[in-house]
């Protein structure tokens, strides 16, 4: 066959995409794993904080990492992937090039982990705390209206409920925060200092 493709190098293009689909879905899986995670020595402080919070099985399971950290499903595997390359490879280099031996050192660098993880929620429109909270329906009249401005402000789940699963850690401005393009203390944490 003079200038067409032979059923060799076909089957051999296949079987490259074949194997490149395996590598990407499969790896993507593998280093979502909680496990995964706490194999550096910096996560298994939040890791252990997980285990005490309220949603330590709450729906009658043990969330991971990924199940907040990292959104799922088809439909968000590029976000994924973003989240493993554009996060996941600085917190890397920081376990090699950071002193994470004790707690104390880590909570020098957690605020900015805290802003970096509230802003991706942000970013997200909190999707991976939709994925388990479905038809979410809060308690009172000032819960009502603060999930009412979800509606009317733009706001989402992480802009309220910053605190619920890792050590307190100053809470955010997160609208504002997005606005003007660099982090902004909510103002009753600006009157605690």
């Amino acid at each position: 066959m003079a200038g067409g493709f032979s059923g060799g190098a076909i089957l051999l293009g296949a079987a490259i995409a074949v194997g490149s689909i395996i590598v990407v879905f499969g790896g993507e899986a593998a280093i979502s794993r909680t496990e995964f995670c706490v194999s550096c020595h910096s996560e298994t402080y939040p890791y252990e904080e997980l285990k005490k919070s309220s949603h330590w099985g709450a729906l009658g399971a043990d969330p991971g990492c990924k199940d907040c950290h990292v959104p799922q499903g088809l439909a968000n595997f590029h976000l994924a992937i973003w989240t493993h390359v554009v996060d996941g490879v600085p917190f890397l280099i920081d376990e090699f090039t950071v002193d994470y031996s004790t707690i104390e050192k880590f909570n020098e660098r957690r605020p900015e982990a805290a802003y970096r993880a509230r802003m991706k929620l942000k970013g997200w429109d909190s999707m991976t705390c939709r994925a388990c909270h479905k038809n979410t329906k809060p308690p009172g009249a000032s819960a009502k209206a603060a999930h009412q401005k979800m509606q009317t402000e733009g706001a989402t789940c992480i802009d309220c409920h910053q605190n619920l699963v890792h050590k307190k850690v100053p809470e955010h401005d997160l609208t504002a925060s997005v606005a003007q393009g660099r982090m902004v203390m909510k103002e009753a944490e600006k009157e605690k200092d």
